[in-house]
Parts: C-alpha cells; structure tokens; sequence
C-alpha cells in the first residue's frame, strides 16, 4: 500500500528553459537547457513514463545502494562517510539545489540504515542484486524500455553507463517528484466510472436491431431476463458482437490507463438484459442494493470492466455509484438513454439502480452487458488470469441468480437470502474497509506473525493517510471521493490506534504527558467536527465542495487547528519516558509527515490547487 514529499518548481526565467517538461526538470538559471542533467532526464523521463515503474525504482535502487554501502562497509568502515560526501559534494554542481537535498537525505538515511543492519558481504551482495534485478523486473511489469538500452550499442556507452549510474539516484527523485510519474498516483483513488455515448449511423443500427429482437421475443416485465452472447443468433448476434468489440468504448478506457495498457473484449461474460422490478426476497432484489458484481478486486495494476450500454429510451431507471460522491446517501447517478454508455469496475465499483415507475411507458428498459479487460501490456498472463477468474465467477453466480430470480420452494427461498446477506456482507466492506485494504493488512499481519516481530505491521500501516493525503491534493484527474475518504479514515484510524496503544502500554504516564496529549486531540477533533467530515478530508480542494471561509473558534484563533492539535498531542506522548525510550522514532515521523502535509497544503495554496481551509 501505498513520506518525503517532491515538488515540482517552474523556471524562474524562461529564457533559462524554452519547453515546458524541461522547466520542470531545470528550476533555476544556473543551469543550461544543454546541461548534462538536462539531457539525462529526457532521456530517463522516456523509459519511466509509468508510476509503477518509477514507484520500483524508488524501492529498488536504494536497496542496491544499500548493499554497495554495506559491502564498502566490510572493506574499509572509513570509506563510506568520505565517499558519500564527496559524492553528494559533486552532484551540487550538476542538479537543482532542491533535488541535491533530498539526495543527500536519501543518501544519509540508507547510511544510517547500513549501520543498523550490519550485515557483511553476504547480506551487502544479496541486497545490490536484488535491487538490480528489481529494476529490469518493473521495467518489465511496467513495459517500458530500459535506459541502457538506448545507448548500450553506441561507441561512447561506458561513458554513458558511467553518467548514468553516477546520476541515477538524483534522477528517481527528480521523477518521482513529477504529477504523472510520481509514485503517490499509484494511491490516488481515481473516478473509474467511465461515460461515453454511441452515436454513429452504424452503432445507432444496431442497438435498433437488439431492442427490436427483444420486442419480438416478448419478455416478462415482472423479473429480469437475460441472454448470453453465446445464446443470439443471425442478425442480432451479429450485431452484439460489433458492439461488443467497438473500439470508441475501448478508447475511453484506454485514456484512463495511459500508455502501457492493453484493452479487450471479455466476450464470455456478456449479454443481453431487461430490468426486472424490485422484489423484497428475490435475487432480482439485488439490483435495487448497493453492490459489487464480483470478488476478485485484488489484482492491483488490472481492472475487468462491466459497460452498461443502453439500447432503449429510458425515464424509469437510474445506476448509482454511492463510492463517487461525497455523500453516500446522495450518489452520483446516471440515467442511461439509448446509444449511452457507462463502464465501471466489475470488482470494485459499488452501484445500484433505483427506479421510479412511468405509467405511460410500455418498452421495457434493454441493456447491453459488454466487459473489458484492461492490463499492463507485458502481463498478458496476468490479464488472462483474471479474465478467466472474474469470468467463472459470473457463470456460477449467473446460475444462482437464476435460480432464485423467482423462488417458490423453500430451499429456493434459503438460496434467495443467502445471496441478499452475502449482498450485504460486501456491501459493508467494499464501502467501510476495501477489499484491496483488508488484502493489504492481512499481508502485513502475516510478515509481522512470520517474523515474530510487530514492526513490519506499524510501520506499514501507520503512514499509509499521509501517502494518500499527499497523492490526492496533487492529482488533477478526478477522484472518487468516498473510496479516498474511506481509506484515509481507516489508516488514519489504526496509525492512531497504534500508537495510543502503544502509549498506553507504556505505563508511567505524568499527569503533564497525559494533559498533553488529551489537550492536543482534544482540539484536533473538535476542530475536525467544526469543520466537518467531508471537508476535513479535502472535499473543498477537490471541487466537490465551493470553499468557505471558517471563522468560528478555533479557526479564527489558531492557524490550522486540527495539525496543531495532533502534532501537540504527539508531543505529549513523547513527554512520557517509557514510551519516548522505545517509541520516539515512530512519534517523530508522525511528526515529520504532519510537518509535510501542512507545507504541501501552503504550497497548494499558490499553485495550481483550490485553495483549502484552514486545519
């Protein structure tokens, strides 16, 4: 899952920078467009365009330099302070001065890391290999070219690799800074509901020619009906399957990955529907509740899409996607006319429909359900393992649903509530904890049992809300508001959990440590409350709220309020010896990451971002 923030600077002159993606690369007039650095980052930009790339490389090469300092360790303990100072001495030559920083605090901590690992030439070799492969790996996975492969065959590619090799590290900070590459999108909970419209002669032909099929075939208004693909023949099966295959609705998905993605028909899932009424104990019934339609949302990186392409008018039914908007109990809807189109993901995106019934309309309301795959170019595998999961699934559950559309039998009427129940169960956690979350916290959970050691998991889990608060404030692309809500509330919640139990553990409280720290969260909650949920998590700086300026206590008394008040609370934990002996490390990064967040809110402020309330 996914503290040191990067910020993008513009040229202070433009005559010092005459492109755009140069004047993100060069901030100041010492620097020439034709300068060595300048050159190496157009040239690294082109081989990691992609966020997963550059999120592995930000793992992957300090692990490798990791265990190039350790093995320098084991031959000469006096090599490493020089060499690093020499090295970060020269880089201020060739950099930005804001980039040369934070490569030399990078540089420092995996130094002081070296020294608490200590682990010889075994362990040194281990981690440099590792941290190599690992990045021919997330090229790889990212199906992007390396960068030593545009210069290997060249007469100069000593010089080249040495330039390169020299400049890597400053270079990952320098990508990892920029909005489109920076690691933090890969947290960012984007809108994935998809809209298009379908109007060309051709495509406008065909959906006439399924609604005019279905007339024809005179299906029951009081449940749903349903078509495989596979099950239409001759003229309307034909049609289907254009649709199924049209590439404008592959095209607005493709934009939404980018580069690097492949996108495809799934055709074993598709069919034909018509909307059943709401039923109180039927699997129809499921339609009208909040749901998700399959299981396997944990495959980061791919989505299977469910396209509802409307082939009929419609002024009964409207789709609701509660996880988009700002409050769940008023979601974004979409009322699909004939020709529109609406693709979300079939693992992920909770929906329902709601209906209000129009006595003059005798047509019944036809959908189409055509599914895509999207995934990263090189993994065809990975696609096609989750194609082939999602793909069974729907074929049992299709079976099911079937089965209990209309259930006169007991054992029929068990089978019915046990599909509403399970509708629930995922419901309560697709909307409160996440799926994709609970995979993640159980993976720490078990490192941290394997390892008979608590660390692997409050670490991991502790950060986590600063890491999304810092992607979301920076993403220009629309987010679905309460899925970022949702995760930030509940990392948020158990990096506090962690540590007011780790301070309560600690026993020996002070009565100044404990009014402190009661003092501190005191104010932040009741800051929090003054302002309200939805815009303590940023609703205002997203758009999704106008801004409004807060003049009541303690707003109009103390700057950013709910900061202030966690960080003063922390402070007072640290005011307790037991705890600040063993946990100080914990509460100072706490510290540090609410330091970040409150300077990426004052930059924001005079860049490009709504400007946001005061915390």
């Amino acid at each position: 899952m996914n503290m040191t923030m990067s910020i993008e600077v513009l040229p202070i002159s433009s005559k010092a920078i005459h492109r755009t993606d140069e004047s993100r690369l060069v901030w100041d007039k010492s620097l020439s467009p034709v300068s060595p650095w300048v050159r190496l980052c157009r040239d690294f930009l082109s081989c990691h365009r992609r966020p997963i790339n550059v999120a592995c490389h930000a793992i992957t090469t300090p692990i490798a330099i990791l265990g190039l300092i350790e093995c320098a360790n084991e031959a000469s303990p006096t090599l490493v302070p020089i060499a690093i100072t020499v090295y970060s001495a020269s880089l201020l030559f060739f950099v930005p001065r804001i980039n040369w920083l934070a490569t030399t605090c990078v540089l420092l901590a995996i130094t002081w890391l070296s020294w608490m690992v200590s682990g010889g030439w075994g362990i040194g070799l281990t981690l440099f290999l590792a941290g190599y492969l690992g990045q021919e790996v997330s090229h790889l996975i990212a199906g992007e070219s390396t960068m030593q492969r545009k210069y290997i065959r060249e007469r100069d590619w000593i010089v080249r690799l040495a330039e390169h090799t020299f400049f890597l590290l400053p270079l990952i900070i320098m990508t990892c800074g920029r909005r489109r590459q920076c690691p933090l999108r890969l947290l960012v909970s984007r809108k994935a509901v998809l809209s298009t419209n379908l109007v060309s002669i051709s495509q406008r032909n065909d959906l006439q020619a399924i609604r005019e099929w279905v007339s024809r075939e005179h299906p029951s208004l009081s449940q749903s009906t349903h078509w495989w693909q596979h099950d239409l023949a001759a003229d309307v099966g034909e049609a289907f399957a254009r649709l199924s295959h049209d590439r404008s609705i592959q095209a607005m998905i493709r934009r939404f990955h980018g580069t690097g993605y492949h996108v495809r028909p799934v055709l074993g899932m598709n069919e034909l529907y018509v909307t059943g009424p709401a039923k109180t104990t039927s699997s129809d019934t499921v339609f009208y509740m909040p749901h998700v339609d399959g299981p396997w949302s944990v495959f980061p990186g791919a989505r299977l899409y469910r396209c509802m392409l409307a082939a009929s008018p419609n002024t009964e039914v409207t789709t609701h996607f509660p996880m988009s908007a700002v409050d769940y109990k008023e979601p974004e809807g979409y009322r699909l006319e004939t020709g529109d189109a609406t693709a979300f993901d079939f693992n992920r995106e909770l929906h329902y429909i709601t209906r209000q019934p129009d006595p003059g309309r005798t047509e019944p309301r036809v959908n189409l359900k055509l599914h895509f795959i999207a995934y990263p170019k090189n993994l065809g595998w990975y696609g096609a393992m989750l194609d082939r999961l999602t793909t069974q699934y729907d074929i049992r559950a299709r079976e099911l649903f079937l089965a209990t559309i209309n259930p006169n039998g007991a054992w029929a009427k068990i089978k019915a509530r046990w599909v509403l129940a399970w509708t629930m169960i995922f419901e309560f956690a697709a909307r409160f904890v996440g799926w994709t979350n609970i995979a993640y916290l159980c993976a720490l959970a078990v490192a941290s049992l394997s390892l008979n050691d608590w660390r692997p998991f409050v670490v991991g889990s502790s950060f986590v809300h600063y890491l999304i608060y810092a992607g979301t404030i920076r993403e220009q692309t629309p987010v679905a508001f309460g899925e970022f809500k949702r995760n930030a509330m509940l990392f948020k919640g158990i990096a506090m959990a962690i540590l007011f139990g780790l301070y309560l553990a600690a026993g020996s409280h002070s009565i100044t440590s404990l009014a402190v720290v009661m003092a501190g969260f005191a104010l932040a909650t009741y800051s929090t409350n003054v302002l309200g949920i939805s815009r303590t998590y940023f609703s205002a700086e997203l758009g999704f709220e106008p801004r409004q300026h807060i003049d009541r206590f303690p707003y109009n008394v103390i700057p950013h309020p709910m900061i202030v008040g966690a960080m003063v609370g922390i402070s007072g934990m640290l005011l307790n010896p037991a705890f600040c002996e063993t946990y100080w490390l914990l509460a100072v990064a706490h510290l540090f990451a609410y330091v970040a967040i409150l300077l990426q809110e004052k930059l924001s402020q005079s860049g490009d971002f709504h400007q946001p309330c005061s915390r």
